[in-house]
Order: structure tokens, then sequence, then C-alpha cells
């Protein structure tokens, strides 16, 4: 898989340390094999940066991607550096390795299964909001910075869904909404998510309002997973589900004919769609 990061678009300098950014630039990119179940093995990481740019940011950058690619098991296999006139440009490329078969695949849904995510929902694209909107953080908004600067990709999480079986899935890293929108399309089916359902800080809530569902369905930025499976098959994958990784939360289910809808709660009345802000190009 393949992802850039480009300022201005994804990161602003005064954001983020040249460290923090090189590992979350691999952190992205490794979130995309996350949500395969692959086990990554190699990178390759491409800088193009403007002649003002700091050589010692340039080596800080490089430490925090191979500081990730090491606690990732993954090799940094080369690279380049080029000059650009333009706003620095750092693009991964990952490689990984999965068992013959067993995929997380986006056309593997079948009306009537459970939707289920990891981890909670929203705290990084708060943590956007914050940063743009600039000033002083309290200790819960320094969080959901952190969230956003700092993200994790549920490698061993999605390992341990194609172990349990599971076969239909993504990283939710432009938001909930629209990868169910992604794996609907392709496995020919609907969707509905159940709000009351969604793992979401209560701070969260209380502190955003009613935009709390545009940050948790919409937002994106947290590179979470999102998987489906048969509903009789929920209550065994959460009782092997290991105590070390990521909780599991159900959170909607796939069902006959197209498209997502949101609902208040299972069975409930329908809702307007959260607003999404994570599609390039929109």
């Amino acid at each position: 898989s393949q992802d850039a990061l480009v300022e201005g678009v994804d990161f602003r300098r005064w954001w983020i340390t040249p460290r923090r950014l090189g590992a979350r630039a691999l952190t992205v990119a490794l979130s995309d094999l996350a949500g395969m179940g692959a086990t990554p093995v190699w990178c390759s990481a491409t800088l193009c940066a403007s002649s003002d740019t700091g050589f010692e940011d340039v080596l800080e950058i490089q430490r925090g991607l191979c500081a990730a690619a090491t606690a990732a098991g993954c090799a940094v296999a080369g690279g380049d550096v080029s000059a650009i006139d333009g706003p620095l440009v750092i693009d991964i490329v990952v490689g990984g390795t999965l068992v013959p078969g067993a995929v997380l695949r986006r056309d593997g849904g079948h009306a009537g299964d459970v939707v289920v995510v990891t981890g909670a929902l929203g705290r990084a694209a708060a943590g956007l909001r914050l940063l743009l909107d600039g000033g002083e953080l309290s200790e819960q908004e320094q969080a959901w910075v952190d969230a956003q600067l700092s993200p994790v990709a549920r490698i061993a999480e999605g390992l341990q869904l194609v172990s349990s079986g599971v076969r239909c899935g993504g990283d939710i890293s432009d938001g909930l909404l629209i990868e169910l929108e992604r794996i609907t399309d392709m496995s020919r089916c609907g969707a509905e998510i159940w709000l009351d359902r969604l793992p979401v800080e209560p701070a969260l809530v209380s502190d955003f309002g009613s935009a709390w569902p545009d940050l948790a369905v919409g937002g994106g930025e947290d590179f979470e997973l999102v998987a489906t499976l048969p509903r009789e098959a929920l209550a065994a994958l959460r009782d092997s589900w290991p105590s070390t990784l990521a909780p599991l939360t159900a959170v909607g289910c796939l069902r006959e004919g197209a498209g997502v809808v949101v609902l208040d709660r299972e069975g409930g009345a329908s809702v307007p769609p959260p607003r999404t802000t994570s599609r390039h190009f929109a």
C-alpha cells in the first residue's frame, strides 16, 4: 500500500515535531495493512523538501520513521530524497504478508452481518479541530490532539480478526461512514449505524454537543478497524478477543438494499447523515 502526507493538507509544521511526523507518516501507511489483516514486512520512504529545510529536521523525520518501523517489525528497505519548490511531502510505500485466504476484504459482507469497530471513535478528529482552532488545551483536549498526531496502526487487531475467521473489513482512517459506504458498494448491500452504540468518550459528547457524530462517524483520522461478521459469530469473537487489544464494539449491521443510513438506535429513527471531512477532492 502507499500513503503520502502533504504539508498544508495533512499537517502544519507548527503542529508536530519532525520526529513525530516521521512516525506518523509510517503509521498512516501501516494502517492500510492492518485493514487487510496483514503482517508488515518492509517499507520505503520518499521525502520531498524545499532547500530551506533544516538537515537536522530531515534526520529527525528519519529517526521517527525508523523507530516506528522497528516497533512494527517492519524493515526500512530504502527510499529517496528530492528537492521541491513547494510544501514538504513524505510518501511511504509498505509491503506485508497474508496467510492465503485469510484477508479482510471489502467485498466479503452479507446482509445480516453485524458491524464492529475497534477502539474509540472521534478522538483524532476532535484533536484536528482543536489544532485548527488553536489556543490553550486542557488535559483532555491534549489527549485528543495526541490521538491525531500519534495514531496507532491496529496491526495486532487485524491479525486477530482474520485468525478468528473474519473476512470483511478495512481501516476507518477516512471515517466510519465512508468506509462502510465502500464495504456496502463492494458487498452489494446496505448498512445501518446505531448512534447510541458508538464507542465515544463522554467528554467528546459534552464538549462538542450535537456535532459529536460529525467527529465519530464522519471525521476520520482514528485509524481504527471496522469489520463485519455473521451475528451468530459475534459472541465467540468477543470471548476469544485478547484483553491487550483495543476493545470491540458492535455499532450497526449490514442489510438488504444499498447505501448507509444512520439511526439513533437499533430499530430506531433515521437521523441526518453526519458531515464528512476526509474526502480528497470532495
